[in-house]
């Protein structure tokens, strides 16, 4: 199977089973998760740091799923509203631990992308994704091979040295490169990235 036509399968596939989610299919449920947990766990141990706190939040993302089921567009990408909603719960993890330790920071609210509802801002964390895959795929190929396995999959610098054949140092350099690289691409396309969240996206996504 090509893979266009492949990704139009996968498409159809997970708009039926975002259906039978909407009626309370258990089978359903279960599929979503199991495509989807190991990426969106990756995304948030990037914010939060720490395996145990991102376990338990991920957890919450996919009780949120369930109890919202009725709300779910099947006509929109699920990986993006997974993404939206577990970049909130994981910057409210922060939020909180920051407020234990400091009686008041005086900028925090200003750079908090604060989602309260999920489905009205769905667009334009879609915007934000295209303008990060944008800068993505200006990198070479070996940069964008080593960024999505470290910063997308979750892989650890070693693991994509082996997978590569590459030295750790290399695997390093190339990220590296691929941050400033991007950074510099989504500050320089859109001089409001702070602004509208773009750039908190993409610090979630290559913090080092």
């Amino acid at each position: 199977m090509e893979t266009k036509e492949m990704e139009r399968y996968v498409q159809l596939e997970e708009a039926e089973a975002i259906i039978q989610l909407k009626h309370g299919s258990e089978p359903s449920f279960t599929l979503i998760y199991h495509r989807y947990h190991h990426k969106i766990y990756a995304n948030i141990l990037k914010v939060v740091h720490s395996p145990e706190h991102a376990q338990e939040i991920l957890q919450d993302v996919f009780l949120s799923l369930w109890q919202n089921r009725y709300k779910i567009d099947e006509n929109r990408p699920l990986e993006n509203w997974l993404f939206v909603v577990s970049f909130n719960k994981s910057m409210d993890f922060l939020k909180r631990k920051l407020r234990e330790h400091i009686d008041f920071v005086e900028d925090y609210d200003n750079l908090y992308v604060n989602i309260e509802d999920v489905q009205e801002q769905d667009d334009i964390i879609t915007e934000q994704l295209r303008i990060l895959e944008e800068a993505i795929d200006q990198l070479s190929p070996r940069k964008k091979e080593v960024f999505r396995l470290c910063r997308y999959e979750g892989y650890s610098k070693e693991r994509v040295a082996e997978m590569l054949d590459l030295s750790v140092n290399s695997v390093s350099e190339y990220l590296k490169q691929a941050n400033k690289s991007i950074k510099q691409y989504v500050s320089g396309s859109n001089p409001y990235a702070y602004e509208n969240g773009v750039l908190l996206l993409l610090s979630a996504c290559i913090y080092m």
